[in-house]
């Protein structure tokens, strides 16, 4: 007798998902996945963060913000004084036009602008504040949680592996005391 067919749920990424990765494999030199786990295990802890912290943020969005946060170190087209406000460009120039959740612009400008600084910002949204805290986790491999279990960070990291991260993370510092040092002084620290 025949067996019924099987109906397999057909899984679709959200369009903004879509979006973030269609940007990310366009204007990202990087070969290997390095890069591309970092952006995911960052989205990953900044949606952790939210969680915890009782936030709402849509988390398709926050994928797409997490994925093109470095960008702007290796555009070409987007401009501004560092790599934050150019990646702050890209994204806007990359969204024009795309329905996207609300959230108050300034929320968005702060998750793109001070995502990578290390002292505190004054009056710095609860999301953009989960972003900072997430690449602090990121760049301390763990070592530093903002409360989120070990257990859940260490699976982040096992389900994306960092690869070639750290050859990435060379040629970042490479191109920003190259083209811009000052953004260690504002941008990255102050």
């Amino acid at each position: 007798m025949d067996q019924p067919a099987r109906i397999e749920p057909v899984v679709r990424a959200a369009p903004l998902r879509e979006l973030a990765d269609e940007i990310f494999a366009r204007v990202s030199p990087y070969p290997g996945f390095g890069f591309h786990n970092h952006c995911k295990r960052l989205h990953r802890f900044a949606t952790g963060l939210m969680r915890k912290r009782g936030l709402s943020f849509d988390f398709d969005l926050a994928y797409l913000v997490a994925m093109l946060h470095d960008l702007g170190i290796v555009s070409e087209i987007d401009e501004g004084a560092n790599y934050l406000q150019r990646s702050r460009a890209l994204f806007r120039r990359e969204t024009a036009g795309v329905a996207l959740p609300v959230v108050p612009e300034r929320v968005l400008d702060e998750c793109m602008l001070y995502n990578h600084r290390v002292m505190a910002v004054p009056n710095l949204s609860a999301e953009a504040e989960c972003f900072r805290n997430a690449v602090m986790i990121e760049h301390s491999r763990g070592l530093i949680r903002f409360g989120l279990e070990r257990d859940d960070i260490r699976t982040a990291f096992d389900e994306h592996p960092r690869g070639n991260f750290d050859r990435v993370l060379m040629d970042f510092t490479w191109r920003t005391i190259k083209r811009e040092p000052l953004t260690l002084v504002h941008g990255i620290f102050f």
